[in-house]
């Protein structure tokens, strides 16, 4: 894909969160930055699935979790609005004020993202979980988490790892570094 400025969705309201492997702390980085921000303006989290075939293939190989399944269109946006421990409940959870879990083709995501954006009110912040939203967009900034878990790079954040304003080691004090001292700059670039 192109990654040209031009050709780019302009998402200057989203901070976009990848990470090099599983598990590797995105979740972790958006609840500490809606913690961090909720009380100062409206956040709206997005977790967007990338789904890669269009049959019952896991893309992480095995039976997977069932998430790719069902998709139907090009894409689906989902409000989360139950309790529990997914992502998106713990998203809610720490006050976003609406969580959408988006799974999109991968041919389809700027479509999705777009679509999704109409679901933002003006001067709302945009914390959004994915690898793939780099290739069709452009935030405010986009952060990628080194995963400490997985030695292998993910082939959607080999993609973009080049894009990255910011790589973070996987560890709770470089996050606590990072909202210490970017943070402020780049929510005042964001609104």
């Amino acid at each position: 894909m192109n990654t040209e400025k031009a050709d780019l969705l302009q998402a200057k309201q989203i901070i976009l969160i990848g990470a090099t492997g599983r598990n590797s702390g995105k979740t972790t980085l958006a609840l500490r930055i809606i913690d961090e921000y909720k009380d100062k303006m409206p956040i709206i989290a997005f977790k967007l699935i990338t789904v890669h075939d269009k049959g019952d293939i896991c893309p992480r190989g095995g039976k997977g979790c069932g998430i790719c399944k069902g998709l139907k269109e090009c894409f689906d946006i989902t409000e989360e609005v139950g309790e529990g421990t997914k992502d998106t409940m713990l998203l809610k959870k720490a006050g976003a004020r609406h969580v959408y879990l988006i799974r999109a083709f991968k041919e389809n995501i700027r479509e999705a993202l777009e679509e999704a954006l109409k679901l933002v009110p003006k001067d709302t912040l945009v914390i959004c979980e994915s690898n793939s939203a780099r290739l069709v967009a452009e935030p405010a900034c986009f952060i990628m988490i080194e995963s400490s878990t997985s030695s292998s790079i993910k082939p959607s954040a080999q993609a973009v790892l080049e894009y990255a304003d910011f790589t973070l080691k996987q560890e709770e004090d470089s996050f606590a570094n990072f909202a210490k001292v970017h943070l402020h700059q780049i929510i005042n670039k964001c609104m």
